[in-house]
């Protein structure tokens, strides 16, 4: 226990040394320039996929912002939305990201020098095993994070650890409904072929989606009150079925569950006749638009 205490002691002694005291000099962002072609600029230009953009200016719209906060982003990858509130707190503030994935931190860190955000640091680290000592922030976000946590209740636990008294959580997800047109094509099609098995397998994977209710459920249980909700749709448009399957997001987000759904002996017919399918969904609709339901919750520690 003592190892675990002193390990989080020096890390947050880690966090003080990295986050400067720095002000920005008067009207410094007059003196601003960029070369749009270099190798640097064009590589830190795209800086999150549109998925993760959607659901971060949600949450952007949403956050209580203020001056003088520590703030995590848990779940950060790439750096969006932890260098965007960076940018948006101002100097007085300090950002955090915390992500397992390594290589997305490198990314992050380059973009942040690149943009000169001065006030923000990555560290890599589990969401189950926040490296951080207890009541060290005013606000954690978590920007599709929820979904991709292997144990979605220790992640909120520790959030709730590091959070301090006033603190505050907010978090996005999507929710059950997800995509529903593209899925009632999918298990018309399973049926069609008597796929009964890849059929449950795809409902289960269906279910597994959040609803506010259940994510209610899980901040109360580790100790947080919601003291906020907003529910909104967005649309995402494809020309055809061809044009989503071969979209590269839809391939590296969403492909690998469908494509487990089904044995791998059946895969290359069942997936002709789901494109096919999802083509003449398109036609006589003039294009394929799968509905998007998202949330912002908010919480704060119970009383």
């Amino acid at each position: 226990m003592l190892g675990v205490v002193g390990r989080f002691a020096t890390l947050s002694q880690q966090f003080d040394q990295a986050m400067p005291d720095e002000r920005p000099s008067p009207n410094d962002y007059l003196r601003f320039q960029t070369d749009i072609n270099s190798a640097a600029f064009v590589a830190a230009y795209d800086e999150a996929p549109l998925w993760s953009a959607t659901f971060g200016l949600m949450l952007l719209e949403n956050v209580p912002l203020g001056r003088n906060l520590k703030v995590l982003d848990v779940g950060c990858g790439c750096g969006f939305p932890a260098l965007e509130l960076a940018q948006r707190l101002g100097p007085t503030c300090t950002v955090v990201g915390l992500d397992p994935w390594e290589a997305a931190l490198e990314r992050a860190r380059f973009k942040a020098g690149v943009w000169g955000v001065k006030n923000v640091e990555f560290f890599q680290g589990d969401a189950a095993a926040i490296p951080f000592a207890s009541a060290r922030f005013d606000l954690i976000v978590s920007n599709l994070g929820l979904n991709n946590f292997r144990d979605p209740d220790a992640a909120l636990a520790e959030c709730r650890r590091v959070m301090k008294p006033a603190g505050r959580l907010a978090l996005t997800t999507n929710l059950q409904g997800h995509m529903a047109e593209f899925y009632g094509v999918f298990e018309s099609t399973l049926r069609s072929l008597n796929q009964n098995a890849a059929l449950d397998a795809l409902r289960q994977h269906i279910r597994h989606r959040a609803t506010i209710e259940g994510v209610r459920a899980l901040l109360v249980r580790n100790g947080l009150r919601v003291t906020k909700v907003r529910e909104t749709t967005s649309r995402m448009q494809f020309s055809d079925g061809s044009a989503l399957l071969r979209h590269y997001f839809i391939k590296v987000g969403f492909l690998d569950a469908w494509r487990t759904a089904v044995s791998p002996p059946d895969r290359e017919r069942v997936f002709s006749l789901l494109e096919a399918n999802l083509n003449d969904w398109a036609e006589s609709r003039h294009s394929l638009i799968l509905t998007i339901p998202m949330a912002y919750l908010e919480g704060e520690v119970s009383r």
